[in-house]
């Protein structure tokens, strides 16, 4: 997931107080980061690029990833997004008009869709006025000096989250829970520039027991205040659409997410002292995707069979593997390891820390009945 490239300049200090080249006294980080809410909030329009790199490291691996994407915003409620790269997802378009969401892709007919307060609330953290909305609460800001960010001064803001970390009591939070509770280390550090406030960079640095996540997003060529007309943000009239609804059920049991489904469902081959945890079924328009996750109160693994691909928008290269008379592949990731499958039109998937040899006898019944 990132690498970081980032050199920052000293800033002048006279009394403990930063200086800029004119002499003028710096603005607090707070004061940078509440013109920087502004900047963006009292903007009509804005269009512009969004880099992003993110990069996964430990003492064994090193994985790296980047998107790109041009985003576009027009009050009040006008959001798009136009991926760039990678070339696997490139030419999909997301965007709301703020009564629905919908997603033209290469792989498809658009889908429209109206999103529930779950999508709507995905939607708020991908826009970039929701970011920095978010950056400006709750938060204590430090401004460490300037540093020049492709070519342009910003000023350097160490940001502290100073909220509660509680999350919702809600089975949707539970893995990101218990993934807070590993983290040891996390940094957030902003760029805003120094004439109008606009973002420049953000990149955060979050450290736990598995490794280090470095996320750096930068913010190029944005104009504001200009002229995009409502039908950028309208779902296409040019093309048949497929409307869609974001459901998604759980279930006691997998014999009963298997009959909320017209696919058969088959229970894995579940080793001693796990036992299922959840079993959810989501459905996104005529597709539903049937997710179980087993534990046994240190470790889990993960099943799902799904209509859809939901491996398409990631990186598949990788190994290998026959499974009975199947040939899956296997994608590792830290301690994570991955096997999917496709058959009849589905996407298969068995994933967990329990190590490779495990997950293929954990598959081992899915693929039978294939």
């Amino acid at each position: 997931m990132v690498a970081i490239v980032a050199v920052l300049l000293g800033a002048g200090v006279v009394v403990g107080m930063a200086v800029q080249p004119d002499g003028t006294a710096a603005p607090s980080g707070e004061d940078a980061l509440d013109r920087t809410a502004e900047r963006y909030a009292d903007a009509d329009s804005f269009v512009g690029t969004v880099a992003v790199d993110v990069t996964y490291e430990n003492e064994t691996d090193r994985i790296e990833r980047s998107a790109r994407a041009q985003v576009q915003y027009l009050a009040p409620d006008g959001y798009r997004i136009d991926v760039l790269a990678p070339d696997r997802v490139a030419n999909t378009t997301v965007a709301t008009n703020g009564s629905v969401v919908w997603l033209d892709g290469p792989t498809g007919p658009p889908v429209v869709r109206s999103p529930n307060a779950s999508q709507s609330e995905r939607l708020e953290q991908v826009n970039v006025t929701g970011v920095v909305e978010k950056l400006d609460a709750n938060t204590s800001v430090e401004n460490r000096g300037t540093a020049t960010v492709d070519g342009e001064e910003t000023y350097v803001l160490d940001v502290e989250y100073t909220g509660s970390t509680e999350l919702p009591d809600d089975e949707r939070y539970a893995n990101v829970s218990d993934g807070l509770d590993e983290i040891e280390d996390a940094n957030l550090t902003v760029w805003v520039d120094t004439d109008d406030y606009r973002l420049r960079k953000v990149e955060a640095v979050v450290t736990g027991a598995n490794g280090t996540v470095t996320t750096t997003m930068r913010f190029e060529s944005f104009r504001f205040d200009v002229a995009i007309h409502e039908s950028a943000f309208q779902p296409p009239t040019d093309q048949q659409v497929v409307s869609g609804a974001f459901d998604r059920t759980s279930y006691d049991t997998l014999a009963e997410a298997d009959a909320a489904v017209d696919f058969p469902v088959t229970e894995p081959a579940v080793p001693a002292g796990f036992e299922l945890q959840s079993a959810v079924v989501g459905t996104q328009g005529d597709r539903a995707t049937v997710t179980g996750v087993y534990g046994n109160g240190t470790a889990e693994f993960v099943v799902v069979a799904s209509e859809q691909n939901p491996l398409a928008r990631f990186d598949t290269d990788g190994e290998s593997l026959t499974v009975g008379n199947e040939t899956v592949t296997v994608l590792t990731q830290g301690d994570t390891t991955v096997l999917f499958w496709e058959a009849d039109g589905r996407t298969y998937g068995v994933a967990g820390s329990l190590g490779q040899d495990r997950l293929a006898e954990i598959a081992a019944p899915l693929v039978a009945a294939d």
